[in-house]
């Protein structure tokens, strides 16, 4: 199960544009969830890309005595091309980052509120007199179930549309093919 759950997170893209959280489930198995699993789930810390080794690291070299001057300058203007990818990237993280937070702290609180609720509700259907009382707590607790699956969804599409918008912000516009 471990294994599986290791080549899961392996698969995810290098920049990925969503949290991971780790949460139990109600048997205790452990879970993994773009979405956080309670108010207090925090997201887990994954690995970014390791540090570039000075092999990676792209250079300009000075031009050699063999190589002509408008090599060089492709050389040069590809470095100074791909600083700037880098620079986008990096913006693009910052802007999603800045999304999730945005969308998914108000989101995570309007859940716990309804959460808490359940619990009193839960608590009461314990304690209920009769039958009828019983299914009018059990259809307000469907009630508060169904509104933690539309904050859920909502919150979503809310991601989506703002991830969207980080893409075109800060991705370069691509050019058509000859």
């Amino acid at each position: 199960m471990r294994a599986i759950l290791m080549i899961l997170l392996l698969l995810l893209p290098a920049s990925a544009f969503a949290q991971v959280y780790k949460c139990k489930g109600k048997s205790g198995e452990t879970m993994y969830s773009e979405h956080p699993c309670d108010a207090r789930a925090e997201p887990m810390k994954l690995r970014e890309h390791s540090a570039p080794t000075p092999a990676m690291t792209p250079t300009v070299a000075e031009p050699s005595a063999s190589e002509e001057p408008s090599q060089a300058s492709e050389r040069a203007s590809s470095a100074a091309a791909n600083s700037e990818l880098e620079a986008n990237r990096a913006a693009e993280r910052a802007c999603i980052a800045s999304a999730t937070a945005s969308v998914y702290g108000p989101s995570n609180d309007r859940v716990s509120t309804l959460q808490q609720q359940m619990t009193l509700l839960s608590e009461q259907l314990a304690n209920a007199p009769d039958a009828q009382r019983s299914q009018a707590l059990r259809t307000r607790m469907a009630t508060f179930r169904q509104g933690i699956t539309r904050e859920h969804a909502n919150a979503h599409t809310q991601m989506i549309a703002a991830r969207q918008r980080c893409l075109e912000m800060h991705r370069p516009a691509q050019t058509p093919a000859r």
